[in-house]
């Protein structure tokens, strides 16, 4: 990546020096809700609170070498404080470490700057950040940091991770099974990719929300599948959460348990001994895991967009391996996952993450969790059949869009 910083910080010092005023100084004519003015000091808030200071020491090193100053803020507001903020002189220029779930609302509500070609190439990053980015095919944010679930298994129970699902069913049923939260399409992603599904198709840099598929042919062979982990082999029901299922892992009740790297400290505090490895294959393809990304985003109502692009260019370059060692957060940029030292653990993740795609970059992605979570325990409690659940889920994630949109 070519570095730009230098010349643009010098330019934007030149630009203030020019205009009387110190580097870093407030202009005094910045009007209300124009948000920064190019002689202010960009202001960067970020969700990540263990990777904060390690972010504001770079945001000192940065003033440094371009006399621009930056201040970086740990802050979780919601889209309403930030939009507020916004009008203020002193509100934030961007964010920098979000959810990528929460990338599209801010979208939606006219609040993030497209990002121009130059700040960063798609190919130096795993595909499944870059991918969390757009939105209806334009670029919005940069990516920061990837996480993902990947297979745990009990190494006194099993002495190598199995390859295939069907390998790891014959494992499970005489060692204990398998649990995660089978009612959240979050755990069961890859189950649907396995089986040529999708929640929205995803085509050219974006979704079409119109083209659903949780309820198509394809899905009543995936729910088929985790019908039959619950009810023929009786692996779990529908009351098992994510921290039933990781509790009864962490006491060795069951062989395997899926999960992500924010489970793996308090395994390592419990004592069970375990390995981590990328999800076995299912239908003859790898599984799917969804990739939850921290990206960043310059506000629209910046008056100092360039200044904020090149900081962030800056952060890109220099901080992935100090933000990884300051909060174990994986790299998204490629370069970075080769150059930090990792363990077999957080290896197994990387391959994984290589699988997996992120959750859908559309504000509709928040009408599926509901009726996707309530037909599935009505499946597994022989309520409904897989084909019928699949029926359900559509009908009603269409009637929620819909009633989502008709306040628009």
């Amino acid at each position: 990546m070519i570095k730009k910083h230098l010349g643009i910080g010098m330019s934007i010092c030149l630009a203030m020096t020019m205009a009387l005023t110190g580097c870093g100084s407030k202009s005094s004519d910045t009007q209300e809700g124009s948000g920064n003015s190019q002689n202010s000091s960009i202001v960067i808030w970020t969700n990540l609170e263990n990777e904060a200071k390690v972010l504001q020491e770079y945001a000192e090193k940065y003033t440094e070498e371009t006399g621009q100053k930056v201040e970086v803020i740990h802050e979780t507001a919601d889209i309403q404080q930030f939009v507020q903020a916004t009008k203020s002189a002193d509100g934030p220029d961007g964010i920098y470490g979000l959810a990528n779930d929460q990338l599209a609302n801010y979208i939606d509500a006219g609040l993030v700057e497209e990002v121009p070609e130059d700040v960063f190439s798609d190919d130096d990053y795993v595909s499944a950040s870059t991918i969390a980015c757009y939105a209806n095919g334009m670029r919005y944010g940069v990516p920061i940091a990837v996480e993902t679930n990947a297979l745990f298994y009990n190494t006194d129970k099993v002495k190598e991770a199995p390859e295939t699902w069907e390998e790891l069913l014959e494992v499970a049923k005489e060692q204990g099974g398998i649990q995660f939260e089978a009612t959240s399409i979050y755990y069961d992603l890859g189950f649907l990719r396995a089986y040529d599904s999708y929640i929205f198709q995803y085509k050219d840099g974006a979704y079409d929300v119109n083209d659903i598929g949780v309820g198509n042919e394809g899905a009543v062979k995936a729910y088929e599948f985790i019908n039959r982990l619950a009810n023929e082999y009786q692996f779990f029901g529908s009351d098992i959460t994510s921290d039933t299922a990781k509790g009864n892992f962490q006491s060795g009740q069951t062989a395997f348990y899926i999960g992500g790297p924010w489970d793996v400290d308090g395994f390592n505090s419990s004592g069970v001994s375990f390995a981590v490895a990328p999800m076995p294959t299912l239908n003859g393809k790898n599984f799917v895991t969804p990739v939850g990304i921290q990206v960043g985003f310059v506000s629209s109502k910046s008056d100092n967009k360039d200044g904020v692009w090149d900081f962030y260019q800056y952060l890109m370059e220099e901080s992935p391996e100090a933000v990884y060692e300051a909060g174990g957060r994986i790299p998204a940029q490629l370069e970075a996952q080769e150059a930090i030292e990792k363990d077999e653990i957080t290896e197994s993740f990387i391959e994984q993450v290589s699988y997996g795609e992120p959750m859908p970059t559309v504000s509709e992605m928040g009408q599926v969790w509901t009726p996707f979570s309530d037909n599935m325990k009505l499946m597994l409690n022989g309520q409904c059949t897989p084909k019928e659940a699949a029926s359900y889920i559509e009908e009603q994630l269409k009637e929620g869009i819909e009633l989502m949109n008709s306040g628009k």
